[in-house]
């Protein structure tokens, strides 16, 4: 039995850190982005989710949707090159990392899950992703970490969670995904086999059917594997 965690949203808050970052971007180029500041943050995170899922499909780089991103933003003002997108990048970057925070049940959920094998299966650049994990001080809790920039599939194509379930030496359905992502997440590993757990913490989303397994945190996770007839 393998419990696997979605990173992005479902471990760390990203949205926070990036719209923060974002916030502090346009208070630096105030003279250039005048709108509101949750008007910069609503098209800094279309210009990012665009570019990001070309990164995914393998259209372009990590570092090219990085430059793509910025170039997007500028575009209204003037072009700039690859140059000057890394260094506009570099100080937004330095932002969103200091703002990396665990959302407040992390921790106790993985203490709850202490005794039970845990991985990480994420889209996304590996160095960063595994940066995010050392970064809050998780790392040590997963036994096996499958990143899309390692294993070149993204979710939810039902590669990469095949790979994270070979690697962890266990069949799909032997293992657990739990991931706030209800299309790339939950629909991702049960095309494969797996235990779908969708982390809705909002509430203001549905499933598909009643069929689906949904907690809104994750101090609800232990009861629901333990609940389970396996």
């Amino acid at each position: 039995m393998v419990i696997f965690f979605d990173i992005d949203d479902t471990l760390l808050d990203n949205t926070k850190a990036e719209r923060l970052a974002a916030e502090a971007f346009q208070r630096d180029h105030r003279e250039l982005f005048p709108e509101s500041p949750q008007e910069f943050v609503a098209r800094w995170g279309q210009i990012t989710q665009r570019h990001v899922q070309r990164y995914l499909v393998g259209e372009i780089t990590f570092q090219g949707q990085r430059r793509a991103r910025l170039q997007e933003l500028f575009k209204r003002h003037r072009t700039i090159d690859d140059d000057e997108a890394d260094k506009l990048f570099a100080s937004y970057l330095k932002q969103y990392e200091e703002n990396w925070r665990l959302f407040p049940d992390v921790k106790p959920c993985l203490k709850d899950l202490s005794g039970i094998t845990m991985g990480i299966i994420s889209n996304g650049d590996s160095e960063q992703q595994r940066q995010k994990l050392t970064s809050l001080d998780i790392s040590d809790c997963f036994d096996i970490v499958a990143i899309s920039g390692d294993i070149g599939i993204s979710k939810p194509d039902s590669g990469i969670f095949h790979a994270a379930c070979q690697a962890a030496n266990e069949s799909p359905e032997a293992c657990w995904y739990v991931g706030d992502n209800f299309q790339a997440d939950i629909l991702g590993s049960r095309q494969v086999g797996m235990r779908g757990v969708w982390l809705n913490r909002s509430g203001n989303e549905s499933a598909i059917d009643d069929s689906y397994i949904s907690i809104s945190s994750l101090v609800e996770l232990k009861a629901v594997v333990e609940s389970d007839n396996w």
